[in-house]
């Protein structure tokens, strides 16, 4: 399937424009315009800056983990303490972010868009982009844990988010991370939680052992983004046609109650477009809980 772009699916731009990520907006509308050296050496000096600033330790599900900004390659995620962490070290990924905010640019309903409007759109596509998989198929969970059970070694360093590129097997752990990394890239102020218990969705009546999301900061209130789970597009006969961010605004309250390790409960939209090209709505409900605090 291809990586589709589709004008019916804009957005507003964030109304959460920090310091930093007004400035950082700035630097990429300048960059978009450079050539392909100067955008490759803005990448690196971008990655070096956020990497002197980032921390060293270990993110599991078992640590009920929560991490504000970049995720440097000294900080190892674990999607369990059964397998060798891993740890983001690619900046093919940025190269990803920018292709993907020059393909919304080139669009004919996107390129007078303000780059504000574009950019989550574009973390979306580049993490499907760079990992192979939209979202999980049937065989995803098996695959994955393949993979990390054939690169099992007590003396092994840990692996490289290289390894799961185009793949197709990356789940919530491994996109959540670098969505993380990449909102850090442009600016916005995120935070990576590791929680057990969600329900997505609730009425599956299934809790998962450990989930993996990001909790947006910005300032005019918090946002749930959930990258490993789009909000999904699909036709008449159930196929796939498109997909967009899953983001939800949730109020002060709500994000007090994740912070604290209790759970927040949305409503969630995919869309499916009917025989006379309408959008017909399919509601479901998400629960996302916060990390447990027993740190």
């Amino acid at each position: 399937m291809e990586f589709e772009v589709q004008s019916q699916f804009k957005s507003q731009p964030p109304k959460e424009r920090s310091p930093e990520y007004a400035k950082t907006l700035v630097e990429l509308e300048q960059i978009l315009g450079a050539s392909k050296e100067e955008r490759q050496e803005y990448i690196e000096k971008r990655i070096a800056t956020l990497t002197e600033n980032s921390e060293s330790g270990e993110i599991s599900h078992m640590g009920c983990d929560s991490h504000k900004g970049f995720l440097g390659p000294k900080m190892e995620i674990r999607r369990s303490l059964r397998f060798d962490p891993f740890v983001m070290d690619d900046p093919d990924l940025y190269i990803d972010l920018f292709e993907a905010i020059q393909k919304f640019r080139e669009a004919d309903d996107w390129k007078e868009q303000p780059l504000g409007t574009i950019v989550p759109r574009a973390i979306q596509w580049s993490l499907s982009k760079y990992f192979g998989n939209i979202i999980a198929g049937s065989n995803t969970e098996m695959q994955n844990r393949k993979f990390y059970i054939d690169h099992l070694s007590v003396d092994s360093l840990p692996i490289s988010i290289k390894e799961f590129k185009g793949k197709k097997f990356a789940v919530c752990v491994e996109k959540a991370a670098a969505a993380q990394n990449l909102l850090a890239f442009v600016g916005i102020e995120s935070e990576l939680i590791v929680a057990t218990g969600c329900c997505i969705p609730v009425e599956a009546e299934v809790e998962e052992e450990a989930h993996c999301y990001i909790l947006i900061h910005g300032t005019k209130g918090d946002k749930i983004y959930d990258p490993s789970n789009p909000k999904l597009i699909l036709d008449k006969d159930g196929e796939l046609t498109s997909y967009k961010p899953a983001i939800y605004p949730i109020t002060e309250e709500q994000s007090q109650y994740l912070i604290s390790g209790k759970s927040v409960t949305i409503e969630h939209e995919d869309e499916t477009i009917d025989e006379n090209g309408q959008l017909i709505p399919d509601k479901s409900s998400r629960c996302y809980n916060g990390p447990r605090q027993n740190k």
